[in-house]
């Protein structure tokens, strides 16, 4: 077989172990759940059966076997050009594609950018010829690296999450920071997104293709050792990202075809099945063509508020809005026994205590917590009815909300709002075009 079969064949066998690993891991996120609020994407879908998600992540989980078997058994084999049922990988990785956009509009929470990605380089694999498949791929990582490095050019990703990250880097390599001043470590963090917007451009360009490459799978082992069991002791679900991103990288960019390549060493035929230009494109690829373009140019709205920060891959960003939820210290004790232990004791001489959604996600669904403000205020919304439904016990409100303000990009400031009382909280909904009702809550002891 040719080494772009071989290619894409070991880029889909890549890609449908690593989606039912990850599908696996976070199992509890795509089934009907009780354990932690669900919003859906728009208020009306409340009204449909909650069990529409066991056909959906059903069909994800089959059309990635599915594509698997697919991929594997001709590389074992050794068979040559011909895909096997090339029709039936095209209708699993649609089919991928449409289950997951369904199990979204039941829950925001599932827009994951792992299962974001898979989606699209399914879609990518699947529907188009392999010049084009592999072409338009290295494109789409590209523009991940791209987007990823320019969230964290700001002065809330030095102050915050890029020392919490350069912390746990040093740590897991057994060099302590605790004598170090803030100033030093957010030089340090400072150097995370300058070296991502590197990366990004070494891999478009021919000539610094391989020093980004290597450039590239040191950035993840960083992270992983910054994130992992010897680090901070994040999310698990991170690590099996990364290496799948290493993987993934090793097999699309060590191969002799590149973006930049001149186009006389080409027949017109070859630049054609290369060219991503929808215009080239036969009719079954062009949908997918135009799809995948359109999730590579709308992560650009981001800044506007009209694209959520995970589509538009802001990866451990920490500039976007976002929302504290605290409940009073009487009505903490009336919480269920699952959501008390992510509840953290009040502050001195205040009543309020802090509930801790991001560890409460992670814990029972295994994944973290959508970024958007939106999803959040829908999560305080939920945790407020829930308490609502309990009997009253004294006179003052039960839940108070802080709307953080994105940080101001060169200062981190943010401008804080407070809201006292579920009744208060509701009223913000109307500041959203998408939905932030939950479905009802009721959390077992």
């Amino acid at each position: 077989m040719s080494r772009e079969t071989l290619q894409l064949r070991l880029l889909k066998t890549n890609l449908g172990i690593f989606a039912l690993t990850l599908l696996g891991t976070t199992w509890q996120l795509w089934i009907p759940q009780t354990r932690f609020p669900q919003i859906p994407l728009f208020e009306w879908v409340s009204a449909l059966p909650a069990g529409i998600d066991w056909l959906t992540f059903g069909i994800m989980l089959a059309t990635a076997g599915g594509l698997l078997l697919f991929s594997l058994v001709p590389i074992l084999l050794k068979r040559s050009e011909q895909e096997p049922a090339a029709g039936w990988q095209r209708s699993c990785g649609l089919l991928f594609l449409s289950a997951y956009t369904v199990s979204v509009l039941f829950d925001q929470h599932r827009l994951q950018p792992w299962t974001y990605q898979f989606a699209l380089g399914l879609l990518v694999l699947t529907c188009l010829k392999p010049p084009r498949a592999i072409r338009l791929m290295r494109l789409f990582v590209i523009s991940i690296y791209l987007y990823s490095a320019f969230s964290k050019c700001d002065a809330s990703f030095v102050q915050t999450l890029g020392r919490q990250l350069a912390e746990g880097l040093f740590s897991a390599v057994g060099i302590s920071t605790a004598f170090w001043s803030p100033k030093t470590l957010g030089w340090i963090a400072a150097t995370f997104p300058v070296g991502e917007l590197l990366v990004a451009a070494g891999l478009f360009f021919r000539r610094t293709r391989k020093p980004a490459l290597v450039a590239a799978i040191g950035m993840h082992v960083c992270l992983m050792l910054a994130i992992g069991p010897w680090g901070l002791n994040h999310y698990r679900g991170v690590l099996i990202w990364n290496i799948y991103f290493i993987i993934q990288d090793l097999l699309l960019f060590t191969a002799n075809q590149t973006l930049d390549c001149p186009r006389t060493a080409k027949t017109e035929a070859q630049i054609s099945e290369e060219s991503l230009s929808p215009g080239r494109a036969t009719v079954l690829e062009r949908v997918p063509l135009l799809l995948v373009w359109l999730a590579i140019l709308a992560p650009l709205l981001e800044p506007t508020g009209y694209f959520d920060h995970w589509p538009a891959w802001g990866l451990y960003a920490s500039r976007h809005d976002r929302v504290v939820l605290l409940v009073n210290e009487q009505a903490r004790a009336q919480l269920p026994a699952s959501l008390q232990p992510f509840v953290d004791p009040p502050q001195p001489l205040s009543p309020w205590c802090r509930v801790r959604v991001e560890r409460w996600s992670l814990a029972e669904l295994g994944a973290p917590l959508y970024p958007q403000a939106r999803f959040q205020l829908g999560v305080a919304i939920g945790v407020g009815r829930l308490l609502q439904q309990l009997p009253e016990t004294e006179a003052s409100p039960r839940i108070k909300l802080l709307f953080e303000g994105a940080a101001n990009r060169w200062t981190g400031k943010r401008n804080v709002s407070e809201y006292t009382g579920l009744k208060e909280i509701e009223a913000l909904s109307d500041r959203f075009w998408l939905n932030t009702v939950p479905r009802p809550l009721t959390l077992s002891d």
